[in-house]
């Protein structure tokens, strides 16, 4: 069971604080993947639960102009994914706000 039908489950079921949890400890994850047919991708992980970034740089970073313009954007975007994290943050606690309140 994916993690978005767990969530849905445990909000059927009228537990909301465990839908939260689950979806809460999600949202905490990004992934950034950007692609090139050239270049290949460049896919990082950041985990702000555990604390962690991942990177996968594509095969063929030759340094040409392409290829560093595709990796500035790629590790842009990696550095505003803790703003998109809070922003998901943010939304989940509103939404789950309110269903507290209407259930």
């Amino acid at each position: 069971m994916s993690k978005i039908e767990e969530v849905k489950g445990k909000i059927r079921d009228g537990d909301i604080d465990q839908a939260m949890a689950i979806a809460m400890s999600e949202a905490l994850k990004i992934e950034i993947v950007t692609s090139s047919s050239q270049d290949g991708n460049f896919r990082s992980t950041v985990n702000l639960l555990e604390n962690e970034i991942e990177h996968e740089l594509g095969e063929s970073l030759d340094g040409n102009n392409n290829s560093d313009q595709i990796k500035q954007l790629h590790f842009q975007e990696v550095e505003n994914a803790n703003q998109r994290i809070l922003q998901n943050i943010q939304s989940l606690q509103t939404m789950f706000n309110l269903l507290q309140e209407n259930s």
